[in-house]
């Protein structure tokens, strides 16, 4: 971005985003109401939130977050949500991996080694190395790219690079668990005997970016589900850069960039397996309504858009009284 479109994004559409985002939330003293709600989130999660599990480095099966200091507690809920419903014994399968998207501070990276030392937390200093290692910039120059200016990008890439066999798993930090996810752990025991598994939640509606004709013309199979990349599973074994970079290429040199773009290249990747289990709608839900978090209705809760207020206001203390 130039220096002058840098003004005008700071003079102009950062003040005017802002004002929609407070009205979208019911005007001034509600938002306020909200982020209050949030730092007192983020104080018992840094400082008071116990963690009960045996997860560990060498657990079989991986779960992947990428966060930073602005999302940390939202991390650590989600992984709190997600173990207290499994046993001990359950718990040492798994290894919880914090990917910094940069933000992640040497202060935050601290408190976590001494308040949490079962999760692995991997510094942005490591990412880039692996990523400069695994991803020459002369043979993948869209995706380093994507990687440098969306974020997003380093959640479908950075738990991948350098990357071992078995099954990986990505949660993004604002959700959390209602309950036992059954069907999630009962599909992932069995997903051994299984040929090139993958596991995906669905979104509220299709959120690709693109035009169906547009992504039929890359992707002639299209994309059969809606799938929201805030959970899902996939083998390593599935993950193929190469392909990755060349979809990144035909999307945007065809039809230009796209936030979605992340979330579209993950489906295709989950669909691509060939052996995609979808959970049901019903049960792991996206945008959660009033009335479904009030009755904590499903197993999971993604909490996108305007159910973040509720999120923050009700549902993480929820979680310390089931």
């Amino acid at each position: 971005m130039s220096r002058f479109g840098k003004l005008l994004y700071k003079l102009y559409f950062q003040p005017k985003n802002q004002r929609a985002l407070v009205a979208k939330f019911g005007g001034k003293s509600n938002y306020a109401a909200m982020l209050a709600a949030e730092q007192e989130m983020k104080s018992y999660a840094l400082y008071q939130l116990t963690i009960k599990s045996n997860f560990n480095p060498h657990g079989k099966y991986k779960i992947n977050f990428l966060t930073g200091d602005r999302f940390l507690h939202q991390t650590l809920f989600c992984t709190y949500s997600f173990f207290k419903f499994l046993s001990p014994e359950e718990s040492m399968n798994f290894s919880v991996n914090y990917y910094s998207d940069g933000s992640l501070s040497a202060a935050s990276a601290e408190l976590l080694k001494s308040r949490f030392p079962g999760i692995r937390v991997i510094g942005i200093a490591e990412s880039t190395v692996a990523v400069q290692q695994d991803l020459p910039e002369s043979l993948f120059p869209y995706l380093r790219k994507k990687i440098d200016n969306h974020p997003l990008f380093k959640k479908l890439v950075f738990p991948h690079v350098n990357h071992e066999d078995g099954f990986s798993t990505f949660f993004d930090s604002d959700m959390l668990f209602i309950r036992r996810p059954t069907i999630f752990l009962d599909w992932l025991y069995q997903a051994d005997a299984q040929k090139n598994p993958a596991f995906c939640i669905q979104d509220v509606g299709r959120s690709y970016g693109y035009s169906e004709p547009e992504i039929k013309q890359i992707w002639p199979s299209s994309v059969q589900h809606n799938i929201n990349s805030g959970m899902y599973t996939i083998c390593e074994n599935q993950i193929d850069f190469s392909f990755i970079e060349k979809l990144v290429k035909a999307f945007e040199e065809n039809f230009g960039s796209q936030y979605f773009l992340e979330q579209l290249i993950t489906s295709i990747l989950l669909e691509k397996t060939g052996n995609l289990f979808v959970a049901p709608k019903n049960e792991y839900i996206v945008l959660p309504g009033v009335e479904q978090i009030t009755d904590q209705a499903g197993t999971l809760h993604h909490y996108v858009n305007e159910s973040k207020e509720f999120y923050f206001k009700e549902s993480w203390k929820k979680q310390l009284t089931m």
